[in-house]
């Protein structure tokens, strides 16, 4: 089934410039049925490498960034489960529409 890609709100910063970091399939209709999510890895910094930052000024609530897992840090997502993993966004939607 192939589903019709539309950007998330999300952004990353790369290299190259801000890129999208979720991608929306939606189906014929325009119902999102699949997502295809970038899962953030460690913040590195001039002063060194961050697997959690802080979100408020106590430092009560964090946000844990792990490494990405092994086969990618793209996840596709039907429904809220995994059901594959790529290095890139468009081989990820493939594997989304190929659980479908």
């Amino acid at each position: 089934m192939r589903l019709r890609w539309a950007r998330g709100f999300g952004t990353i910063e790369t290299k190259t410039g801000p890129r999208a970091s979720e991608w929306l399939g939606l189906d014929d209709n325009g119902n999102p049925v699949a997502r295809v999510v970038h899962m953030d890895g460690p913040l590195h910094t001039a002063q060194g490498v961050f697997q959690a930052v802080p979100l408020d000024r106590e430092h009560k609530l964090i946000r844990l960034l792990p490494f990405p897992p092994e086969g990618g840090d793209w996840l596709a997502v039907i429904g809220g489960r995994v059901v594959g993993r790529a290095a890139a966004p468009l081989p990820a939607a493939r594997r989304a529409e190929a659980a479908l």
